[in-house]
């Protein structure tokens, strides 16, 4: 009877702990989606990783963290969870939504569409489908097929604004302007207090010719989001066909001031300025312009005449150099070329170029006067249709426009634009963290210290049994720990270690000969720390010399080493050598720099030794399979490299570091879609500059902004 009840009970309690569990999880799931809500999407994917760990056979936390990589934009990541989510579940209508926004964006449009259409025949009413499917549709061009979508979103929910405005694209798109218009005014009298019908209605405005109404219009947006610099931009293209030039001015001033880097800004004010003479401005801004974007041919070659003007030749000559070697067929540029080549005394190199361009001139004659006949009809039909609309426009070019000859043409968006763009949080591990302007590096060497820097985002806390038991011992009254950021200790963190130090050589006098080789890391590991680094190898050297198989001191003499070698060659690089040797117009360093090189060499050698000595002694040890990626990265063996991180990510799966690591080296060999897959989970165990080099250098995002209302 008691053994019985001692069951009963034993299972009472195994349900209850079950049920503690269930309570958890979902507490962190709730948790979790409000860290969506608030925008802190490195916070919401750390929680829904520990619910994916304890509970793997759960959908919907795939489904959530998919959302917070979506937003950091992380595509290839979410694609995979949402994948993963839809396997446990395929019924789930969302995730269905989210894959295809995602699929699109990766420029994957079939697949979109084909998972559109999978969540359609789940439920066939869900407006969020129906508008992204309109979306896709647009996207490959199918515009009636487009409309059809959106016609039915507007049947299903008449005062869907989002439903008229992508509408209005879409007929727009199919060559129905007004159409589009209609759909837009739409758009403004269901809710007049939406920006993007009066910006989308004011485009439309501009293509009729419409300009005051367009000006109306864009008045407005600004009035409802003053923020967003690409309706100043459209303004100012709107009030330059009303020759309202100040006004065009202010307005290109305004998107500079909201967006210090828009080129195409700096260049529309420097047509402008050029314009009206202001030449020493403008080459300004086109000099920002080439900064900003360096292979704008167009301005550079409007900053050449700029230079000719005011008699900067050598200036003009070096940038007619650069526009000709991209347009090897355009006659200007060599005939300007020429006259420049005159006026610094090459007669020869100016006879060369005006011949040139002389022949290239010929020859564009020939072709055109062939070209002539084909084209004069509908030369006829455009000069009837200005006629028709008693307007003349103003010329213009596209932003994306490459041909050279309209290099003093001020340049519109190719599209809408009318999405505004993130706003950077000020928390630098909130929001969209992959928009923050980070400097992109490997993450540094591991070692062992007393003094850890903090991370900004909690991490998987290393272990190892070696690094355990010297930390049991009580060596010092801190805790050892593996690391690859330390503390920079200030005057009295630096005082308790040099105490700290003193005390272990005290202690190293009476030592027996087993403990001392702890002794002798322990006081390296803090000379470490203090940047005593030849102190520090004196030490591990002792330490290894007792005790040959110590991974500790192996792991720390590697990389203090490897310290010693990058402080000299930042040293190197900022002291200035005073004498070099000529030789023809070869540059040769003094040989005490081959000799520092062979140093350098030598040193990566000793540290490779130490860590495979580790390796030796402990096959799966990753941090000397991760420092030894490193090495090889630095000596570019970038195969090797590759080779290390996926050995330290074989032995622990949630090594960060490693999986950020090897997804650069990737990405620096142009493997994206493998680097970006890498990045991706180091942005989901804790390193949120991954989704920044995601963003930058990763699988692209595509041009068109999913819809994805609530």
């Amino acid at each position: 009877m008691h053994r019985l009840l001692y069951i009963v009970s034993l299972i009472a309690a195994l349900n209850s702990l079950e049920l503690k569990a269930q309570i958890d999880t979902d507490r962190m799931s709730i948790i979790g989606r409000n860290a969506l809500y608030f925008e802190d999407y490195i916070l919401a994917i750390q929680y829904f990783n520990q619910i994916i760990k304890a509970k793997p056979y759960l959908s919907e936390p795939y489904y959530y963290r998919a959302i917070g990589k979506y937003s950091l934009d992380d595509l290839k990541g979410a694609e995979q969870d949402i994948s993963t989510s839809l396997e446990i579940n395929p019924y789930n209508v969302d995730a269905y939504n989210l894959r295809g926004i995602v699929r699109q964006k990766l420029g994957r449009t079939s697949e979109a569409e084909a998972d559109y259409n999978k969540g359609l025949s789940i439920d066939p009413e869900n407006i969020n489908l129906i508008i992204n499917k309109g979306i896709a549709q647009i996207n490959s061009k199918q515009y009636e097929e487009a409309i059809d979508s959106y016609t039915e979103a507007i049947r299903l929910s008449p005062k869907l604004v989002s439903a008229w405005l992508n509408r209005g694209h879409a007929k727009v798109a199919a060559k129905d302007t007004m159409g589009g218009l209609a759909d837009f005014t739409k758009a403004i009298e269901i809710n007049p207090y939406i920006s993007d019908g009066y910006a989308n209605r004011a485009i439309t405005y501009y293509m009729l010719g419409s300009f005051e109404e367009s000006l109306q219009d864009l008045n407005k947006a600004i009035e409802l989001r003053p923020e967003d610099a690409r309706f100043y931009l459209n303004r100012g293209i709107i009030r330059y066909q009303l020759d309202d030039l100040r006004g065009t001015v202010e307005d290109f001033d305004k998107v500079i001031d909201l967006e210090p880097r828009n080129a195409m800004a700096y260049s529309n004010r420097g047509i402008l300025r050029a314009q009206v003479g202001d030449t020493n401005r403008a080459i300004e801004d086109f000099s920002r312009v080439l900064a900003l974007n360096s292979d704008d041919m167009l301005t550079l070659y409007y900053r050449a005449l700029l230079y000719m003007e005011i008699g900067e030749w050598g200036a003009a000559l070096r940038d007619f150099n650069l526009v000709a070697l991209e347009y090897p067929d355009f006659g200007p540029v060599y005939q300007n070329r020429s006259y420049v080549k005159q006026m610094l005394g090459d007669d020869y190199g100016a006879q060369l170029d005006y011949g040139t361009a002389v022949k290239i001139e010929m020859q564009r004659r020939r072709q055109s006067e062939s070209a002539d006949a084909g084209t004069t009809s509908s030369g006829a039909d455009s000069r009837a249709d200005n006629l028709k609309s008693g307007k003349k426009r103003k010329e213009t070019r596209k932003e994306s426009d490459k041909d050279i000859s309209n290099y003093d043409k001020v340049a519109v968006l190719d599209d809408f634009g009318n999405e505004p763009d993130e706003e950077p949080s000020t928390n630098p591990l909130r929001g969209r963290v992959q928009n923050r302007n980070i400097i992109i590096e490997m993450e540094p060497m591991f070692g062992l210290t007393f003094y850890p820097g903090d991370t900004l985002v909690h991490r998987l806390r290393y272990f190892n049994l070696a690094v355990e038991s010297i930390d049991r011992q009580n060596v010092i009254d801190k805790s050892l720990t593996i690391a690859n950021i330390e503390q920079e200790v200030d005057r009295e963190s630096a005082a308790l270690i040099f105490s700290e130090i003193s005390a272990l050589g005290e202690k190293i006098k009476t030592a027996k000969d087993e403990e001392k080789a702890n002794f002798h890391f322990a006081r390296g590991t803090l000379y470490n720390t203090v940047v005593n680094l030849n102190s520090a190898m004196e030490d591990f050297n002792k330490a290894i010399e007792l005790a040959p198989d110590h991974i500790p001191a192996l792991l720390n003499r590697a990389y203090t080493r490897y310290k010693t070698v990058e402080t000299i060659k930042a040293l190197e690089a900022e002291t200035p050598v005073n004498q070099t040797l000529q030789i023809g117009v070869t540059t040769v360093q003094p040989g005490a720099n081959i000799q520092s090189e062979e140093k350098r060499i030598l040193d990566y050698d000793l540290i490779i030794d130490d860590l495979e000595r580790i390796l030796s002694i402990e096959p799966d040890f990753e941090f000397a399979h991760y420092n030894l990626g490193i090495i090889q990265a630095v000596m570019r063996n970038f195969n090797g490299a590759i080779e290390h991180f996926s050995a330290a990510i074989d032995a622990n799966p949630d090594m960060a570091e490693a999986w950020f690591n090897r997804g650069l080296t990737n990405i620096f060999m142009e493997n994206d879609s493998v680097g970006t897959l890498d990045l991706s989970k180091a942005g989901e165990l804790g390193i949120f500059k991954a989704y920044n080099v995601i963003k930058r250098y990763g699988m692209g995002v595509g041009s068109m902004e999913e819809a994805d209302e609530e």
